[in-house]
């Protein structure tokens, strides 16, 4: 019971670990971003490995460009992007992503991303300085070419609501349009989260959510997320469980009672 206590543990922790998790997705009009590069062959990435993994994924060249932004969305999952419900709600973050030359991405960081981190690591390789850009705010003129790249950190509102995702995912495309007024297709996009989603979070966001919109009749596979890597750790609890079972099930009946042997008797 111990072994199988100790070993259900650690199942628990692995989902937990997965839950509180962001993803990083980078994308470049141009050859600045390295397609699939490998981080380790880790499923996911620490937070303290995830500044090291996303300058991997900047190509040797990514100072020549002229804007790279670090857009922060905060409290970001990877499986919001197929969420029902959230579908439509990062198209623009989709379509330049998708159409872009060159891009990568990275599933699950544990915990959010430095953003400040990663963009003072990026600055000090292309001796860059550091702006803070309101991306409700943002003009060209925000925007002043210099001999070396921009390093933007553009924070969105932190948002749970389909309507207040959809409003940053405006707010990126006007954002990408103002860069692209500027700079046309020179520069990088650097899109995570600083801050990972919580158990908490999720309760208070389920609290607070309104009655489900009717169902439309659609595939079941269009309607629910079912094979997340979630599920797979669920049912690996439920394996192990087994296995383990069975092993001990088995051991026990492989034990026999020792014959009693009996010395002969003496005739008399």
């Amino acid at each position: 019971m111990k072994y199988i206590a100790v070993a259900l543990l650690s199942v628990a922790s692995a989902v937990m670990a997965f839950e509180s998790t962001v993803p990083c997705i980078m994308w470049s009009p141009k050859n600045y971003i390295n397609t699939n590069v490998k981080t380790n062959d880790q499923f996911v990435i620490s937070q303290t490995d995830a500044s090291s993994a996303i300058l991997s994924s900047l190509s040797s060249n990514v100072c020549s460009a002229k804007v790279i932004a670090l857009i922060n969305q905060p409290m970001l999952h990877s499986n919001d992007f197929t969420r029902p419900g959230l579908q439509d709600a990062f198209t623009q973050l989709k379509e330049h992503s998708t159409q872009a030359s060159s891009g990568s991405h990275i599933e699950y960081i544990t915990k959010g991303v430095d953003v400040y981190e990663v963009a003072k690591m990026i600055a000090i390789q292309c001796n860059s300085a550091i702006s803070v850009l309101d991306p409700s705010t943002v003009t060209a003129d925000d925007i002043v070419e210099q001999g070396t790249p921009i390093v933007a950190i553009v924070p969105l509102p932190e948002a749970h609501q389909a309507t207040e995702l959809k409003a940053n995912d405006a707010l990126l495309g006007r954002f990408i349009e103002t860069v692209q007024y500027k700079a046309q297709d020179d520069y990088a996009v650097i899109y995570t989260s600083s801050e990972a989603k919580t158990f908490d979070n999720e309760s208070a966001q389920k609290v607070n959510r309104r009655a489900p919109a009717p169902v439309k009749n659609l595939p079941i596979f269009a309607k629910y997320q079912l094979f997340t890597p979630g599920v797979f750790m669920v049912l690996g609890v439920v394996l192990l469980f087994l296995f383990i079972a069975g092993t001990g099930i088995s051991w026990l009946v492989g034990i026999q009672t020792p014959v009693r042997f009996e010395g002969k008797q003496k005739k008399t």
